[in-house]
């Protein structure tokens, strides 16, 4: 085990776009609150998601949420699919969300997706919890964050 208001969705590649939704083989999702972070983190991800398809010919569907509560909606009418499902949380939300409760609805639903929890938090417990709860890991956040997210989503794709 290794130590995203409004709903913003990215454009899917068009290359990708040609095979239909049925045909993702990955579907990565950010749900962080901070909207620069948010902006950081989805540059990079989106980046390497190119380059997987670019190598690989692998189609990821990419989305972005700023906002737990919406993507739980989402998670709620999403059907059953082939696609594995790549969860990156921010640990602290808005009121009544955070990551653990993200964690817990995506394990509930597809206990085969890989939930990455991120905080800047001090608090060393929410490490713990996240680990416990089934998270794949937990990432302290700083600089090197979207960098390290980059590395483990290609790791986890080839």
């Amino acid at each position: 085990m290794e130590t995203v208001g409004t709903v913003k969705k990215l454009e899917i590649n068009s290359k990708i776009s040609s095979f239909g939704l049925s045909k993702y083989v990955f579907e990565v999702v950010v749900i962080e609150d901070n909207h620069l972070t948010n902006t950081i983190l989805c540059k990079a991800l989106d980046s390497t998601i190119n380059s997987i398809y670019n190598l690989k010919q692998i189609p990821v569907k990419f989305t972005s949420y700023q906002n737990g509560n919406e993507f739980l909606t989402y998670l709620d009418s999403r059907e059953l699919s082939a696609s594995k499902l790549i969860v990156f949380s921010d640990y602290h939300l808005e009121e009544n969300m955070n990551g653990g409760k993200i964690l817990r609805s995506v394990k509930q639903k597809f206990s085969d997706a890989t939930v990455i929890i991120m905080s800047d938090s001090p608090n060393q417990q929410i490490p713990i919890d996240a680990v416990n709860l089934g998270a794949h890991c937990f990432l302290s956040k700083d600089h090197r964050t979207p960098v390290i997210c980059s590395e483990m989503l290609f790791k986890m794709v080839n």
